[in-house]
């Protein structure tokens, strides 16, 4: 199983956990599911998201970056260095370690915030957590393939 399965199967979990919580006193028509299942069709979101809206966005953004690590077929243009003649790049495997690195940062970081939660950290989750937001932000517009 690569990695990204994994995330993406960690983040299910997560959410099924969460929804088992959300709809633990259901009544027997299922009266809050069908309500919360016709707000998704009609808004393309949950509101239970907004509950915890930071963790539900992380996992969002997890699996996605995750398989985005495994499959994307780029580097950011900023990693690059070119040779004099303006298209030899001079520094791919190094360029593409680095984008793979930070990507990876910002997997485990998401990861961590997820499963633990920032009130839970240890001083090298809390160091890791600010390096891989840091990464998403500076990032972000990077995110694509």
């Amino acid at each position: 199983m690569e990695n990204w399965e994994k995330e993406a199967l960690f983040v299910l979990e997560m959410v099924k956990n969460e929804e088992e919580f959300m709809f633990s006193e259901d009544d027997a028509e299922h009266s809050k599911r069908k309500e919360h299942d016709a707000f998704v069709e009609k808004w393309g979101f949950s509101y239970n998201d907004v509950f915890d809206l930071d963790k539900s966005i992380a996992m969002f953004m997890l699996p996605r970056i995750a398989y985005f690590r495994a499959h994307n077929n780029g580097i950011p243009n900023c990693f690059i260095k070119v040779a004099e003649d303006g298209q030899t790049i001079v520094n791919e495997a190094e360029a593409i370690k680095e984008w793979n690195d930070i990507l990876e940062t910002i997997c485990d970081g998401l990861h961590l915030y997820i499963e633990k939660g920032t009130s839970d950290f240890t001083e090298a989750d809390k160091e890791m957590w600010k390096k891989a937001k840091s990464y998403i932000f500076e990032y972000f517009e990077s995110l694509w393939n």
